[in-house]
């Protein structure tokens, strides 16, 4: 034992550049950790200083690893994988009737908390966590029951039991295209205000994408691109299209309650149908428990009326 505490280095140095690596951000990293992003690159120093090799190449507001980095990630990623599904494997629930549930901050906002009081209603008893981020959660390393997740499967840490599929097309207020005095079906999106998210997840599109799938072109790219209203969370995007500063891009399944109310209204004819789909996912290898069940039953139920 002496002897593999000594070979190894630091388990925190270890864990801090797992959190690196697979997140490709030192930024990103020290958010999941807790700690600053200096504390994460003194870690990645000190790992490096002990193996005599760097890990990452320091490029213009990134990391990128380096061969050696890489297969030190491949290495350290499924031994604490392994680690985390062996652990959950044994570890004892504090609350057994408790669910923890994760998903986009869009999707907790727009889809789930408005339908959530009626599986409450129905399941008085059972108790839910709700852990929303943008950031891809794992649900073995994060210990969630269920996950909503937008993608295309197959998903490495489990497995997918039912998918909603969806559309995108621009939405606004009414009030913004009273006050331009423009129609709805007529409106010319290249001469509106459009609003412009960022998005950690690769497989949103942004307008530059969507105007391309929708076989639009390119003044539509050129408007997005001088657009002076930019979020880092489609919430408040949103928001903003809400309340008349402008056209964004809309999801059809999260903004279905804002359409009906007539909050929002869709803004030509344009839409662009998608590859990728909301997956009600659960971990891989893992029977859920009566409380998890309970709510897949209601969840993958609304999922199938939805669709």
């Amino acid at each position: 034992m002496t002897t593999l505490r000594r070979s190894l280095s630091s388990l925190n140095a270890l864990a801090t550049f797992e959190a690196a690596a697979r997140l490709g951000s030192f930024t990103q990293a020290a958010h999941e950790l807790g700690v600053t992003q200096a504390a994460v690159s003194r870690q990645i120093k000190l790992l490096e200083v002990d193996l005599n090799t760097p890990l990452f190449l320091r490029v213009h507001r990134r990391v990128v690893l380096t061969p050696a980095g890489e297969a030190l990630a491949t290495t350290v990623t499924g031994a604490f994988g392994r680690m985390a599904e062996m652990i959950e494997t044994l570890r004892q629930p504090l609350v057994p009737e408790a669910v923890t549930i994760g998903s986009t901050l869009a999707f907790s906002h727009f889809w789930l908390l408005p339908r959530l009081p009626e599986f409450r209603a129905a399941h008085p008893d059972i108790k839910l966590k709700l852990v929303a981020e943008d950031s891809a959660a794992d649900l073995r390393r994060d210990r969630l029951d269920v996950a909503i997740r937008y993608g295309k499967p197959p998903f490495e840490d489990g497995r997918s039991l039912a998918s909603h599929p969806d559309r995108v097309f621009p939405v606004c207020s009414p009030k913004l295209l009273a006050r331009l005095g423009v129609e709805a079906e007529t409106a010319q999106l290249p001469n509106l205000p459009l609003i412009t998210s960022d998005w950690i997840n690769p497989a949103w599109l942004t307008w530059r994408s969507w105007a391309r799938d929708a076989g639009l072109g390119p003044a539509l790219t050129r408007a997005s691109d001088l657009s002076r209203l930019r979020f880092n969370h489609y919430t408040d995007t949103i928001q903003a299209a809400v309340n008349g500063e402008g056209v964004a891009l809309g999801w059809a399944t999260l903004l279905s309650g804002l359409l009906a109310e007539g909050r929002l209204v869709r803004v030509g004819r344009h839409s662009v149908e998608l590859e990728e789909r909301y997956h009600v996912v659960v971990p891989a290898g893992r029977e859920p428990a009566p409380a998890a069940a309970a709510f897949l039953d209601w969840i993958t139920g609304r999922f199938q009326a939805d669709a």
